[in-house]
């Protein structure tokens, strides 16, 4: 191998590290169905919970208009949206809120009806 001067090795160098850091960014849309997978093979509402996870963290509003999301991140997301011990979290919280009637509800009927569940019968 001929000699080469150190400033054009670590120009070598360089270039490599940006083109492999470039390549992480890249996801193909064959890629992307593979990782997503977990959130759309789940059924029922822990299915429609986590695709509204999923879609809520790759919004522009969090990703961010000059930020871009790599492969690995892409996966943890897709890993925490998934999650079941999560979405059963999620799904019984989303039911007690919805819950009607009675003090527990506090949205119609009993003692509940004094508060500020008045506008909501109006």
């Amino acid at each position: 191998m001929a000699f080469e001067y150190p400033s054009t090795i670590t120009a070598r160098k360089e270039k490599k590290k940006k083109a492999k850091k470039d390549s992480d960014y890249k996801v193909t849309e064959k890629e992307f169905s593979k990782i997503t997978k977990p959130v759309f093979n789940k059924e029922g509402p822990k299915g429609e919970i986590a695709f509204d996870q999923l879609d809520a963290a790759l919004s522009s509003e969090n990703i961010g208009d000059g930020k871009k999301i790599t492969k690995k991140g892409l996966k943890n997301i897709v890993d925490a949206a998934a999650d079941d011990k999560q979405l059963t979290r999620t799904k019984r919280s989303i039911l007690r809120h919805y819950k009607s009637g009675g003090r527990a509800g506090y949205s119609v009927g009993g003692k509940a009806l004094r508060g500020v569940s008045k506008i909501l019968i109006k």
